[in-house]
């Protein structure tokens, strides 16, 4: 058990609620952001690292880290890595791909959560998964889950200028968000049972 990690989670959640109750002089209480259930601690940077696709290729990553990330569903190694591909008009778009790491800490088996990919203005999206249809995307019009409440979502054809009709809505993060990046590859996992 992390104690550390508990403590610093404890901290942030007491000084929201706190943030949320407190008088900011204009008589008007400010709403908690919500909390999210999962902590995570950055581990070591592992540099270059390759990873084998299912039924294709091999790819390169030209920088990684690990994450230790620990929620609901217990505790969970994952490896943040990144790499240039082809996308959305461009040929060296960078990704940041948060991958689980199945079994113990000397398994080669890994399975990828959720990939932010970066948009136009050079910031990182993923996509939302519908909570109730988890293989579905999450489109403008649908209901928001909680925990995306104060944070960065956009449509798609907002943060890609090569797509004209883009409803889907994509979670935004800056790319040294990586701890935000494992929090919300958690969660895709979470709702679709890849643990």
């Amino acid at each position: 058990m992390d104690l550390e990690a508990i403590r610093a989670e404890l901290h942030k959640a007491v000084d929201r609620i706190v943030d949320a109750h407190a008088d900011h002089g204009d008589g008007a209480r400010r709403h908690a952001p919500a909390i999210d259930p999962v902590s995570v601690a950055a581990q070591g940077e592992t540099g270059e690292w390759t990873y084998r696709w299912p039924g294709s290729g091999v790819e390169s990553f030209h920088r990684t880290r690990w994450y230790e990330a620990l929620g609901e569903q217990g505790k969970q190694r994952v490896r943040v890595a990144w790499a240039r591909r082809a996308a959305w008009g461009r040929d060296d778009r960078l990704r940041a791909i948060v991958f689980h790491q199945q079994g113990g800490v000397d398994s080669t088996t890994y399975y990828p959560w959720t990939e932010f990919v970066e948009t136009d203005d050079g910031r990182y999206a993923a996509i939302i998964p519908k909570p109730g249809r988890p293989r579905a995307q999450l489109r403008d019009g649908d209901s928001l889950p909680d925990r995306f409440g104060d944070r960065v979502v956009e449509r798609s054809d907002a943060l890609f200028d090569s797509i004209t009709e883009g409803s889907s809505l994509r979670f935004v993060v800056g790319e040294a968000d990586e701890a935000e990046m494992v929090r919300h590859g958690y969660w895709v996992a979470t709702l679709r049972n890849r643990f």
